[in-house]
């Protein structure tokens, strides 16, 4: 055999260390490059691949009443949920999940069809929310048949007096596409829509906790590597009374409209109704597409908060600050007596009064007792509404109130240059006359109506409406009370006030007073009944004798001499003010008096 030259071996040896020096210096930047540059990306995939972190949904803060009684709490459920990039086939573990969750195999690929567009990689999809203990115990039992399925615990939204206060406490639902741009919160967690929910979203919403799991290359979970528990959210405890908002609601019943209750010595809301309602329990688990289109096109409004968003016109309520802005300005004197034939004549129109009639001779007291439109024409026109207009305002009307609740509405008080910028036209004594009366342009919310009525009770203040008494942190016990806010005095002769308070006490106790079932045997009640005329219009669903009747209105306080409680009602397509709201003032006045004073009582 032929060996090889020595010196032939020689002259090769060159060529066999560039070689390796070529490969061992490619072999270095290689491995630099995976370590160094690609390091944690082959990390993170590496452990992709291995561990699972399962978000846990934290619990939202609970919502309270003033007094400790929970109105909005949390369910522990549990959920059962596939993360496809486990299942090493797919269509298996969909077969054999179908069975056990009593849904069709179409089905679930379509909802994990659906997901993939929006969800992150290795992100669960909900499968079955709310899962039956023998469901959740089959999954768990049969892990090795079904790679990529997992149970989620789950702190379900409960909103355990269904439409109960809906519109105030609102409702909590997935992060919007709008909400994922704008990078508001971690697109896994369910937040605050509306309401409350939405107003105190930061507080009530808590951070979100981690399950770790430890899956094979089948995507079959091996075991639990512990839990980094989610942190709860902060409750908050409200300034409504449940058993006065229960009774509240009750009273109103099926009926349309809103009752507001306030505290006139700080301004805080004891109950806010709005009817219809709805139920919130709908919305934290996904609202189905028809019950949404349900709610949305019902003629009825019931997503519609009418105690803050609805704005009407005020009727005979509206006396009470038309006779404080003549008193305070020296342009009534409560003896004159203005005569009431029934009617009133301006130009070729022809006012009427309530009371076909008329009731005679009557000075302000009797005229505000008895609702005296002739009265209220004449001294609308006497004031004006230049005058008018401005005092309004003062008290509250035309301007929002503050209330930490979204969308609400200012309503208006119009004046004669804003009538002419409207519309074109001149103010005409005709306008004076009809807007004197709480009719017309003149539009008022039913919250706005509660502050008015609260200022004239106390004796001219106007507290914000303030509906967040205070809050606790759930892991250190530690409490913040918020402090009810003074908005602003309003400047009142005391002998006007005592006048038109006289009179309110009068309307509910006097002969002639047109809110007799508003009185109560526990008290002294002031108030003031108003019939709001409503535009002939048809209404679907409705007859057109129902959609057209006339609003009813009462705004009130009680005890007269030492106020408590002030409160208005709107019962819309009521009626008379005095039979259709009143009683239900009544109702709300008493159950509060029933426990004033009394707290933290369960």
């Amino acid at each position: 055999m032929r060996q090889d030259d020595p010196e032939e071996i020689r002259n090769r040896l060159p060529l066999l260390a560039a070689f390796l020096i070529i490969f061992a210096t490619a072999l270095f930047f290689r491995l630099w490059y995976l370590q160094v540059i690609r390091g944690t990306y082959y990390h993170e995939l590496a452990e992709s691949n291995r561990i699972r972190p399962i978000k846990i949904r934290p619990p939202r803060g609970i919502i309270y009443d003033r007094n400790g009684k929970p109105m909005v709490e949390n369910e522990l459920t549990f959920d059962i949920s596939i993360v496809p990039e486990d299942a090493s086939y797919l269509a298996e573990s969909v077969r054999r999940l179908a069975p056990i969750v009593k849904m069709k195999e179409e089905d679930i690929l379509d909802l994990i069809e659906d997901a993939q567009a929006i969800r992150t990689k290795y992100e669960p999809i909900k499968i079955k929310e709310e899962a039956s203990w023998d469901e959740v115990a089959m999954v768990e039992a049969r892990q090795d048949d079904l790679p990529g399925v997992i149970v989620e615990p789950e702190h379900r939204r409960h909103y355990p007096y269904g439409g109960m206060a809906s519109h105030q406490f609102g409702y909590i639902g997935k992060v919007t596409e709008a909400q994922k741009k704008k990078q508001l919160t971690d697109p896994g967690l369910l937040i605050g829509q509306s309401g409350l929910e939405k107003t105190y979203d930061k507080l009530l919403r808590g951070t979100a906790g981690r399950r770790m799991l430890q899956v094979n290359a089948a995507g079959q979970k091996v075991k639990d590597l512990g839990i980094d528990e989610p942190k709860p959210g902060t409750d908050i405890f409200l300034t409504l009374d449940l058993d006065v908002q229960r009774v509240a609601e009750e009273a109103l019943g099926s009926r349309a409209g809103a009752v507001v209750a306030l505290d006139p010595n700080n301004g805080e809301v004891l109950a806010i109704v709005s009817h219809p309602s709805y139920d919130p329990n709908l919305f934290p688990r996904g609202i189905a597409p028809k019950d949404w289109i349900k709610l949305s096109n019902d003629p009825v409004h019931p997503l519609y908060n009418r105690a803050i968003q609805s704005v009407y016109p005020p009727g005979s309520t509206f006396k009470v600050v038309v006779g404080l802005a003549g008193l305070n300005a020296s342009l009534i004197d409560p003896k004159e007596k203005i005569q009431c034939g029934g009617s009133l004549k301006s130009g070729r129109r022809v006012f009427r009064c309530w009371k076909k009639g008329g009731h005679g001779a009557v000075d302000f007291h009797r005229a505000l007792v008895e609702s005296c439109d002739v009265y209220f024409y004449t001294m609308g026109d006497r004031i004006g509404f230049d005058r008018i207009a401005p005092f309004a305002r003062s008290l509250g009307l035309a301007k929002t109130t503050g209330i930490e609740l979204a969308d609400e509405k200012a309503g208006l008080i119009p004046t004669p240059a804003w009538k002419k910028e409207r519309t074109g036209e001149a103010w005409f004594q005709g306008d004076s006359y009809i807007n004197a009366i709480g009719q017309g342009f003149v539009l008022v919310s039913p919250i706005q109506a509660a502050e008015m009525i609260g200022a004239v009770a106390n004796g001219g203040i106007l507290h914000k409406p303030q509906i967040l008494k205070r809050t606790r942190n759930r892991e250190t016990g530690e409490e913040r009370t918020y402090e009810s806010q003074e908005k602003r005095r309003v400047t009142l002769k005391p002998e006007a006030l005592e006048e038109v308070q006289k009179a309110l006490l009068g309307v509910t106790s006097e002969d002639g007073g047109t809110a007799h079932g508003a009185a109560t045997p526990m008290a002294t009640v002031a108030g003031k009944t108003g019939t709001a005329q409503v535009i002939a219009q048809k209404v679907p669903g409705r007859k057109l004798s129902e959609s057209t009747e006339d609003h009813a209105w009462f705004v009130a306080y009680a005890p007269a001499d030492k106020p408590k409680i002030a409160l208005a009602v709107i019962v819309e397509h009521g009626g008379h003010g005095g039979a259709a709201a009143a009683p239900v003032a009544r109702k709300v006045i008493e159950e509060y008096l029933r426990h004033a004073g009394t707290e933290n009582r369960q």
